[in-house]
């Protein structure tokens, strides 16, 4: 039989491991548009990223997008990236990916820079592509810290495309990202 000490901290003990879904769901509803988060459960997870393609006059574009895990990522044995799907989020009625003629996206910590995926073929008329993915080892290393993932995007424009919005305001972008958690 357990003293009064020994189950107070067993009941504080499950109390802390029930809260933690909850502070995950919590952080989850509270990123920013230019995030994604992740909550650290085993199994495939999605996460939804969203960044604007507005190249510049040289016809390059650049921008980045941040993951936040709900946890710390030292938690999970390995996270491995399985798939990125881009689609165009506005001006609403865009069919394709066109305007691009490429895109990658590189992890960057303090001390390096991985190209994660990259995107070179841009099929006429299919409104969401899925991107090659360049590195297939465990994501640990990549985290910039423990909790996110920092991601550098750059591309280039198609000078052929010729369906701009006139407003100058480029595209939004949404994709789709499934992390395997183990």
């Amino acid at each position: 039989m357990l003293d009064f000490s020994a189950m107070l901290e067993s009941t504080r003990h499950g109390l802390r491991r029930a809260m933690f879904p909850l502070g995950v769901a919590l952080t989850a509803a509270l990123c920013a548009s230019t995030s994604g988060c992740l909550a650290v459960f085993g199994g495939v997870q999605n996460t939804t990223i969203n960044f604007q393609f507005v190249p510049n006059n040289a016809g390059t574009f650049s921008g980045w997008t941040e993951i936040t895990v709900g946890g710390d990522i030292n938690s999970v044995n390995s996270a491995t990236l399985v798939s990125v799907t881009l689609q165009v989020d506005q001006p609403a009625g865009t069919p394709d990916l066109t305007f691009m003629s490429s895109l990658k996206g590189e992890a960057v910590t303090a001390t390096a820079r991985t190209t994660v995926v990259t995107l070179d073929s841009l099929p006429k008329g299919e409104p969401a592509v899925t991107m090659t993915v360049n590195y297939d080892g465990d994501l640990h290393p990549l985290f910039k810290d423990n909790q996110t993932i920092h991601i550098d995007w750059t591309g280039v424009s198609n000078p052929a495309y010729t369906g701009w919005p006139a407003d100058g305001s480029g595209f939004s972008l949404q994709g789709n990202v499934q992390i395997d958690v183990e």
